[in-house]
């Protein structure tokens, strides 16, 4: 196969590192002009919000004006009011729709008030501190926009002097408006309208979670003027999270091209913000015809190249299929012989241990038998030795030795049986039937077995279970066998501790039932837990044991399909675990 010439592949990699170039480039062009597009379109939807909203401003800004000429209006801040000034001006509110309309004497105190017969009156109210009457009382004409602070209500107040014959000013009469229901009109589906004042607090918007929230981080000293001029109420004013990018903003995970227009009164600004994913559907697409133009160029390049690779694909397949699969056959084989491997060590290790078990079953019946009879002879003649001579020989000094070196070699005899006793014990089978077996009945055995032992070593027994039913397949007599072993083994553990704790439980679940013996004593010695069910292992001093008893009992357990476990809890001690099969349900 020929392969490509190394000057067609550096031309290859020039072209594609300048297409790559020339799209990078034209993207930026590409973003540049929707971007300047979206921002014309922008102003083109906000045109009719901003033009409705100057609209009801500059129509309630000359109602003050006008009312401040009203001759009743006039007596009325001269110190003539009358009840019926406040119906006359409940009828111009009613006439122009304004929330509430109302006169204020001087020191800032409403004289009348259009909503005088409700229960949340201007009436009497003291509006001193509000900018528009401050304003009006300078001689000018006032606006403020604020959450009203007798109803809690948001409103656009303005505001004009009331001047007497002489021309003095002699009161303020102001009208308040409720911009809000502009709000329910600004339904953009094509992005977020909202108005901020000066200090960058959005006064109106067409989210509700967005009304009273700002652009930017307020300073102490704006907060104070805030509150001086109680413009808000108790609102938070908490930051809106707006951040800035040029003409993008990001507000939560959210991006937004910003458009901006000032309303010219107020200091306040309208801001329209359309989702930037308007931008990115038209960007991705672009992109998408520029991948799909520049992936044809590609794949003209590459087809005489791909042509010429893929004879030698076609060719190396077979080879590559063939070279699978005989590395598959290989490693399948490779596993049966591992898993051959292991189950041959398995059972290598079983047969020797059974053969060994065996051998010494054979060894333990073979000197049972050798040494049974002497030994019962011998215990036959000295126990006869020991019987009372005749009184003539009573109180010698050689009867009195005698009787001694007769007590000490019945001692001797006596470890001897019970070195037999064991031995007996391993060499003999199992031939007990199996049968029904409840557990609960194996440890009270076992525990009759050896309570005097357990109160003459001072063990406090706990035994949780022992009403607890719980039935195995087995034989009863090789069960308690065990568990007397186990008991046995845990009393010798704890000769040299002084507090001897023998807990036994009786657990079960849906497949297995456990005999647990916990002991208090020092616990297993980590040479010796590894082989402790091997024969003749034994922890204990020379003459005291053999190490059958552990060996007796798992050769036991396993005639059972059981397993026998030892281990060392925290605290010192030593815990064995017998696990048995629970006895299959009768079938119905």
């Amino acid at each position: 196969m020929k392969f490509p010439r190394p000057r067609s592949a550096a031309l290859m990699a020039a072209l594609l590192l300048g297409a790559i170039g020339l799209a990078w480039a034209g993207l930026g062009l590409v973003d540049r002009y929707f971007l300047t597009t979206e921002l014309a379109a922008s102003a083109r939807r906000a045109a009719p919000y901003l033009t409705s909203l100057i609209s009801v401003m500059e129509r309630y800004q000359n109602l003050p004006a006008i009312l401040s000429e009203d001759e009743q209006i006039i007596r009325a801040a001269e110190g003539t009011a009358t009840p019926a000034i406040s119906q006359r001006l409940a009828r111009y509110a009613a006439t122009t729709r304004a929330e509430a309309i109302y006169l204020m004497d001087p020191d800032g105190l409403t004289i009348a008030a259009s909503n005088w017969d409700r229960p949340q009156t201007f009436l009497g109210q003291n509006y001193g501190f509000r900018p528009y009457f401050k304003a009006a009382m300078a001689g000018h004409p006032g606006e403020f926009f604020a959450i009203g602070a007798t109803t809690g209500k948001p409103g656009y107040f303005v505001s004009h002097p009331v001047r007497g014959q002489t021309g003095t000013i002699i009161g303020v009469i102001a009208a308040k408006v409720d911009l809000q229901p502009l709000e329910a009109d600004w339904q953009s589906p094509e992005g977020r309208i909202f108005i901020a004042n000066a200090d960058g607090v959005i006064v109106l918007a067409q989210d509700n979670g967005w009304r009273y929230r700002t652009l930017r981080a307020l300073g102490p000293p704006v907060r104070a003027a805030i509150a001086r001029r109680r413009q808000f109420g108790g609102k938070r004013l908490e930051p809106l999270g707006l951040a800035r990018d040029g003409r993008l903003v990001t507000i939560g995970a959210t991006r937004y091209i910003e458009h901006t227009q000032d309303i010219g009164r107020l200091g306040w600004k309208l801001y329209l913000l359309s989702p930037y994913e308007n931008i990115q559907e038209r960007r991705l697409l672009v992109i998408a015809i520029a991948a799909v133009v520049l992936s044809l160029l590609l794949a003209l390049m590459l087809f005489r190249r791909s042509e010429r690779t893929r004879n030698l694909l076609i060719s190396s397949q077979k080879e590559r299929d063939v070279l699978n699969r005989l590395n598959r056959d290989l490693a399948r084989e490779i596993e049966e012989r591992n898993q051959a491997e292991k189950r041959l060590q398995l059972a290598q290790k079983e047969l020797r241990q059974s053969s060994k078990l065996a051998a010494l079953g054979q060894l333990a019946a073979s000197v049972n038998h050798e040494l049974g009879q002497p030994l019962a002879a011998m215990k036959t003649y000295i126990a006869g030795g020991l019987l009372p001579r005749s009184p003539a020989d009573e109180g010698r000094e050689t009867d009195s030795e005698q009787t001694a070196l007769l007590g000490q070699l019945d001692r001797l005899v006596d470890r001897m049986s019970e070195t037999t006793r064991q031995l007996r014990f391993f060499a003999r089978r199992g031939g007990e039937a199996f049968a029904d077996v409840d557990l609960a009945d194996v440890i009270a055995g076992a525990l009759e077995t050896m309570r005097p032992a357990i109160q003459a070593e001072g063990v406090a027994l706990n035994c949780p279970d022992a009403g607890r039913h719980v039935l195995v397949r087995g034989g009863r007599m090789r069960l308690e066998q065990v568990l007397v072993n186990l008991i046995r083994n845990a009393l010798d553990a704890m000769r040299s501790v002084a507090d001897k704790q023998l807990t036994i439980r009786l657990e079960s679940d849906e497949q297995a039932a456990r005999i647990v013996v916990r002991d208090s004593g020092e616990g297993l010695c980590g040479d010796h837990r590894r082989q402790i069910f091997e024969p003749f292992v034994t922890t204990k001093a020379s003459g005291e044991g053999l190490g059958l008893g552990l060996a007796i009992s798992a050769s036991i357990v396993k005639e059972h399909d059981g397993r026998l476990s030892a281990r060392n809890i925290e605290g010192g001690g030593a815990e064995f675990m017998l696990e048995l099969q629970l006895k299959e349900p009768d079938a119905a």
